[in-house]
């Protein structure tokens, strides 16, 4: 009797023991995917992607907040340099920084989720169809539809249908795979005005949307229209 209660005593710590080893380890996973996850501009960022002149990265300066040291503009405008504002030198390392936001495109895009569908009439007065990708809750990419079947559109296809109900429900029940189902395309190509690095994004062999970079290849940059139409139309 006495042997068997020491054995099951045994037993019992050695089962803990693998269960605290299990929780261990799966909290290190947990943490360090957790330290993976790119930082969205403008939102407190994780110190490790602070940047010092010394970093890996080479004199990249901490991304100013949308705005800051600019002149005021609408929504979906470029805020013009301050005059005078000495150039940030991010150009002098263009090469490394884009091989840097693809990799960053990469690992953000197992954070990215589906968000809103809304529709919206065109300036022909045609019914389009969006639904936002989003990231921290953000919008940082936007997908189109065919307002007639639902069907997902690739960049620069744009059909002119007047006066139809399109079928949100099936493009909502469509949405998440597609998303999920997205590939991060190898390479970038840099916009000066918006100082962003710019990845598409593909689904089965179209282009459908682009994710943004900020030029340091380490910040998501949400698409501010996009975010200002989702939260006024978005259902």
């Amino acid at each position: 009797m006495i042997n068997f209660r020491s054995g099951a005593v045994v037993l019992t710590l050695i089962l803990a023991l693998i269960l605290a080893l299990i929780l261990a380890l799966t909290g290190g996973i947990t943490m360090a995917n957790a330290q993976d996850k790119p930082p969205l501009l403008g939102t407190p960022s994780d110190s490790r992607h602070e940047q010092t002149p010394s970093s890996s990265t080479g004199n990249v300066p901490i991304p100013p907040s949308p705005g800051a040291g600019m002149a005021p503009t609408l929504p979906g405008q470029i805020s013009p340099l301050t005059p005078g504002r000495p150039s940030s030198g991010i150009q002098q390392n263009s090469s490394k920084n884009a091989v840097t936001a693809v990799a960053t495109a990469r690992k953000a895009k197992a954070y990215l989720t589906p968000g809103n569908v809304w529709i919206k009439t065109g300036p022909r007065g045609e019914t389009e169809v969006k639904a936002a990708i989003t990231y921290n809750g953000t919008a940082v990419a936007v997908l189109h539809f065919n307002p007639q079947d639902g069907s997902l559109l690739p960049l620069g296809m744009h059909p002119v249908i007047f006066g139809i109900n399109p079928p949100l429900e099936t493009i909502k029940r469509t949405l998440p795979p597609i998303v999920g189902g997205l590939e991060v395309l190898n390479g970038a190509e840099y916009r000066q005005p918006e100082n962003a690095w710019i990845i598409p994004l593909a689904y089965e062999g179209m282009i459908v949307a682009h994710l943004k970079v900020y030029a340091d290849g380490i910040h998501i940059v949400p698409d501010y229209p996009v975010n200002q139409e989702m939260q006024s139309y978005g259902r």
